[in-house]
């Protein structure tokens, strides 16, 4: 099982991280490996909501990354699940609030089977690379105050 996991700490009250990473048009604000991205359930947000999302693959070639919103618990949790592309991992993001600091956990998994297996180190390598991504996150939105 390929698996990663990354905390960081936002100077900025949880209702305004989870909604900017429930809206996952905003992916490209601070994922480098986003290329595109647009919410394919209108306006609604939450469970069941779908978004398609390119991804930069090898040789800069655009993979898909569409994504699920499979949990939702205002200013608690976000789950999602990736439903198509070549790696379709299960993720969420876990938030506390201090009453200053909203604390973000990004956890990604992916059960590999069969011969996909022998992949998992450099999948679990990926992966780390995205959840690292949270330090993006946090610039990005502390310098919106």
């Amino acid at each position: 099982m390929a698996f990663a996991k990354s905390s960081i700490s936002i100077r900025k009250p949880v209702d305004e991280v989870f909604d900017f990473i429930l809206d996952g048009e905003n992916n490209n604000l601070w994922r480098p490996a986003v290329t595109d991205v647009k919410n394919t359930s209108g306006k609604v947000l939450g469970v069941g909501t779908t978004f398609i999302q390119g991804m930069k693959g090898p040789f800069g070639k655009r993979i898909s990354g569409d994504y699920e919103i499979i949990g939702c618990e205002k200013n608690k949790l976000i789950s999602f699940k990736v439903i198509s592309g070549p790696a379709r991992p299960t993720g969420k993001y876990e938030f506390e609030y201090d009453g200053t600091e909203t604390r973000v956990t990004f956890a990604l998994s992916l059960e590999s089977k069969g011969f996909a297996r022998l992949m998992d180190s450099m999948i679990t390598k990926q992966m780390q690379l995205e959840v690292a991504n949270l330090s993006n996150m946090k610039t990005y939105l502390e310098s919106l105050s």
